[in-house]
């Protein structure tokens, strides 16, 4: 694996430091699972300690299920501790009068600072990468926002930091297939009823075909 832009970014934010217990959201996706690759580079060196933590929102039935196993599975494949929750995200949206996107966040969110206390945890690695910034960008754009919330994705914030803010989705995938390392697939993001799906399988192909194809 390619370490030179992860390096780069770490020495400019100081995102790892030696003897960091980090534990990774893990999803299960080709973000998520490039993001352990490139931790278990860097591992041994840098005297981490690493831990999975995995939420199934139940949104999407067995696949939801099929995606906590692959989890619980890697995690054992690899000898890393996992911890999983479920929540009926649908169900949590309406008792608590938020859209189901707000409700994921705020479990999510919740579930990662419970673990960090319980476990002693210093950092929560999340694994957004370089075309999520650009989509973020475009959906707070069009949505409405001060110049502050153009800034996108913030790299660290508090003890949730993203090593792979600076990858491209293009290159994750690449990586992937090439060393024929398995991921999940969440077949709801190639579904054009959200409007950051629309965004990314409509608005920025469309501007980098018909404008600028180096717009991200």
């Amino acid at each position: 694996m390619d370490l030179k832009k992860f390096k780069k970014l770490n020495d400019e934010k100081k995102l790892i430091e030696n003897g960091d217990k980090i534990i990774i959201a893990m999803s299960g996706g080709p973000d998520s699972v490039f993001l352990y690759n490139l931790l278990k580079c860097v591992k041994e060196k840098m005297k981490l300690s690493i831990s999975f933590a995995h939420i199934n929102h139940g949104l999407r039935g067995d696949d939801s299920d099929s995606d906590e196993r692959f989890v619980i599975e890697l995690g054992k494949k690899e000898g890393i501790k996992t911890y999983t929750k479920k929540v009926y995200i649908k169900a949590y949206a309406k008792d608590k009068n938020l859209s189901e996107e707000e409700a994921g966040r705020e479990v999510r969110y919740g579930f990662f600072r419970e673990l960090k206390d319980s476990t002693g945890a210093t950092k929560v690695a999340l694994a957004h990468n370089e075309d999520d910034l650009v989509e973020t960008f475009m959906f707070r754009l069009i949505r409405g926002t001060s110049f502050k919330g153009l800034e996108g994705i913030p790299v660290k914030r508090e003890f949730f930091i993203r090593p792979v803010l600076n990858y491209r989705k293009k290159e994750i995938l690449e990586y992937l297939d090439i060393e024929k390392i398995e991921y999940c697939i969440d077949k709801t993001n190639f579904e054009n009823i959200y409007t950051r799906n629309k965004i990314r399988l409509d608005l920025i192909p469309s501007i980098e075909r018909e404008y600028n194809n180096k717009f991200k």
